[in-house]
This record gives structure tokens, C-alpha cells and sequence, in this order.
């Protein structure tokens, strides 16, 4: 079957002839947006930019006024049987303002407050030094308070603020995304490897993903410097990477190899893949980039870096997608076959389909039938 001629055929087609250009303009881009990015480094939002409406409108006039609000902190000293004023709770309340003292990081330390109840004190004070680096300064406090919480098993220690926060959600929230960001290559190549059965043919997307990751990211510490963006920017591109840069893959190769299967010789193949795979790719891209637009609309600083990280990184992509893609494809030809794992390779049809993979689509695919059977059915009842 014919199938006429469009841009994506036009670029997959082009880089199939000019293979070798196309595999070193993509390894060029990616290496001198690597370089680009690594001298320039990535700037990150500040304190007053993640505020929004009103409150975030008079942070940003203090700032550019040049009042900065240190750091706050609280320890609250809790005790469900003694009151304030006791020898045992009076000691741990004078053990922690002394460790905190002792720690030269703080300042403007205020007297202890207690409540009415007399059960708890409030123990009030501020970080030293520039508030949007505070957390990275808290530790030895919080080691102070460990100490005296240790010292003192009978009353409850505890502390809060703006440091000790932004310190526990960088070592927990951002740990689970180092931990999301490694598990996710191994597991996207996992599955590729159980829908073609090879190892080259797998480990084609990941590697064009990733190497889609490595120049959007070195863009982003580019035009960090215009537009400040949050830390985890750059895990949150990683993924959408990921997801959109092997979805493509996927459609390319998989359209390629069943033509191969249907008697087409190769470089029919390929054209075919690149006016039907490669247009699909296009939409859909364009499509995730309208979608992701949105984030704009939020008004939100840290949306708006998440917006240009991903679009950026789906931009490139697609890119990749419909130039070197093909381009990787046409030299590497058959031997894309190569590394065929034995059982999986024993689990695919002639016609270039797993049988697994068909089996779990046959089993999605069949609750709609069923339902749409059941449903077309005459009403018994009236």
C-alpha cells in the first residue's frame, strides 16, 4: 500500500540517506549542549520566587528592597507528667538552648514561652547566614537537639522550620527521586526487552532517550539563568523523557520490523514507518507540548520551569525520534536483531509480535468487546 509522502517522511527519509551526518549532528548536539550546560551550571529558584498572588507580590518587594527574613526555627520541649519549672524538665529546656547556642549557626534566641497548661516550652530563634541556604547549614541544630533528646528520655524534643523542613524534604523527596530516576531505566528496558526480544532493539529507545535527557537538561542550566527553576527540574525531565522518548521509539521500531515481517525489503520498510510512525510521533508530541503548555497558566514560577523542562525535553525527543532514529535504524538494518534473548525470542510471532505482549492486549482489548456485546443486547424489562 502507498502511503503519500509528509514531513515526517521527509525527515526519516533524509536521514536515512545521510545516516552518518545524522548520527554525528545528534552526538554534536548532545555533547555541546552537555558542555554548554556543565560551564554555565543550573540556577535554582530562591525562597521569595516560589510564593504566589498577593504574599508572593510583597516577598518579591522585600527582597529586591534587600530585607531578607532569616531562616526560623521552634523546639518545642513536651512533657505529659512534669510541668515547666520541674528540676528534670527545667534541665532538658536549659540542655537544648545551650546545645543550640553552642552551635554557632543560630541567632536572635528568644526566651523560652510557656504555655498555659505548663506542659510545653517554646524555644524560639533564627538561622544565621542567607535563608535559601539555611538548610544546608541546620544540621549541626539539629544534632543539638538529637543530644539533648537523648539526654533526656522522659521529655519529648522536637523541632520545626523553615531550614530543618527544606532540609528533610531534600533527603527524603529528592531521594526518592534518585531512587524513581534509576529504577526507571532498568525497568523501561525490562519491558522493551519482553516486546522485542532482543537486546539492541531494547536498548535503542533507552539510549536515545537518555541521550534526549543529557541535552535537554544541558539547554535547561542554560535558561536557568532567565528563568530560575526548582531542584527536582531535572528529575521530573528525566522521566518525561523516559516515557515520551521510548513511546516513540517504540512506534518506529515496531511499525518497522512488521513491515520487515510483511516481505518489504528495508528501506520500504523504513519509509513506511517514517509516513505512518514518524506522523503519529509528530502529533503526539506536538500534542504532550500543548498539554504541558498549561502549566504556564498556573502564574506559578515552579510550574513554569516544570513547563520548559519538559517541553524541552519532549521537543528534543521527537526530534530524535524522527531524524537519528531512522538514521540508527538504516545502518544498523537486521543486526537490530542482535542479542535475541532465548525465551523471549521463543515468545514472538513470525509477524514481529510477542506473544506475551499480544496476550496481555488481547485480554485489555476484550473487556470493551464484552461490554459493548452486553450492552447491545435488548432490555428484558421495560
Amino acid at each position: 500500500m502507498a502511503h503519500r509522502s509528509n514531513l515526517a517522511a521527509s525527515l526519516g527519509g533524509g536521514s536515512a540517506r545521510h545516516r552518518i551526518t545524522a548520527i554525528v549532528g545528534w552526538l554534536l548536539l548532545v555533547i555541546v549542549a552537555l558542555l554548554i550546560g556543565s560551564a554555565a551550571g543550573q540556577v535554582t529558584m530562591t525562597q521569595a520566587e516560589y510564593g504566589s498572588g498577593e504574599s508572593g507580590r510583597a516577598q518579591w518587594l522585600l527582597t529586591n528592597a534587600g530585607v531578607a527574613n532569616p531562616a526560623q526555627e521552634l523546639v518545642l520541649v513536651h512533657s505529659a507528667t512534669a510541668p515547666a519549672g520541674t528540676p528534670g524538665f527545667q534541665a532538658a529546656v536549659r540542655a537544648v538552648v545551650a546545645g543550640l547556642q553552642g552551635t554557632g549557626r543560630i541567632q536572635d534566641l528568644r526566651a523560652p514561652v510557656v504555655s498555659p497548661t505548663r506542659h510545653d516550652v517554646l524555644i524560639q530563634f533564627a538561622m544565621k547566614g542567607n535563608p535559601d541556604t539555611a538548610d544546608q547549614r541546620v544540621q549541626p541544630v539539629l544534632t543539638a537537639a538529637a543530644r539533648a533528646r537523648a539526654a533526656y528520655p522522659g521529655v519529648t524534643i522536637e523541632q520545626f522550620g523553615q531550614a530543618s523542613a527544606n532540609k528533610w524534604f531534600k533527603d527524603t523527596i529528592f531521594k526518592d527521586m534518585k531512587r524513581a530516576e534509576w529504577t526507571a531505566v532498568p525497568l523501561a528496558l525490562g519491558i522493551l526487552l519482553v516486546v522485542f526480544g532482543a537486546l539492541v532493539a531494547a536498548t535503542l529507545p533507552v539510549v536515545l532517550a537518555l541521550t534526549a535527557f543529557f541535552a535537554a537538561n544541558g539547554l535547561l542550566a542554560l535558561i536557568s539563568h532567565a528563568l530560575h527553576v526548582d531542584q527536582s527540574a531535572s528529575s521530573v525531565m528525566l522521566l518525561m523523557g523516559l516515557a515520551v522518548g521510548v513511546d516513540y521509539c517504540l512506534f518506529y521500531l515496531r511499525r518497522e520490523r512488521e513491515e520487515r515481517a510483511a516481505g518489504h525489503d528495508p528501506r520500504s520498510s523504513l519509509r513506511i514507518a517514517a509516513a505512518t510512525s514518524g506522523r503519529s510521533v509528530l502529533i503526539s508530541g506536538l500534542t504532550v507540548i500543548v498539554a504541558l503548555a498549561g502549566m504556564f497558566l498556573s502564574g506559578m514560577q515552579l510550574f513554569a520551569g516544570f513547563a520548559v523542562a519538559t517541553i524541552s525535553v519532549v521537543l528534543i525527543a521527537v526530534a530524535g525520534s524522527v531524524t537519528v532514529l531512522p538514521a540508527l535504524m538504516s545502518l544498523l538494518g537486521d543486526r537490530v536483531e542482535l542479542g535475541r534473548i532465548p525465551f523471549l525470542g521463543q515468545a514472538r510471532r513470525p509477524s514481529g509480535g510477542g506473544r506475551i505482549w499480544n496476550t496481555v492486549l488481547r485480554g485489555v482489548l476484550a473487556r470493551p468487546r464484552l461490554s459493548a456485546a452486553l450492552s447491545a443486547r435488548p432490555s428484558t424489562t421495560s
